[in-house]
């Protein structure tokens, strides 16, 4: 099978298949069975697992934190 892509898109599938010290076709079988994962679970008609980040506590946000224009 052969794909066709643009040469930027194909360094960029070396460079991070490199990165992992895998060879292109291990890498893109690796990307293939992750997503088949994502996939299954949305089939299954289960919500997504999403990263949780923390920003800290939020105060309501003002006109006068924005613009300057506040008299």
């Amino acid at each position: 099978m052969s794909l066709d892509i643009s040469l930027e898109t194909e360094a960029r599938l070396a460079a991070k298949a490199r990165e992992q010290g895998l060879s292109i076709d291990a890498f893109l079988e690796r990307l293939l069975n992750d997503a088949g994962d994502r996939t299954a679970s949305a089939a299954n008609g289960e919500a997504p697992v999403l990263p949780v980040r923390y920003l800290g506590v939020r105060g309501s946000l003002h006109r006068r934190d924005i613009y300057d224009d506040v008299r």
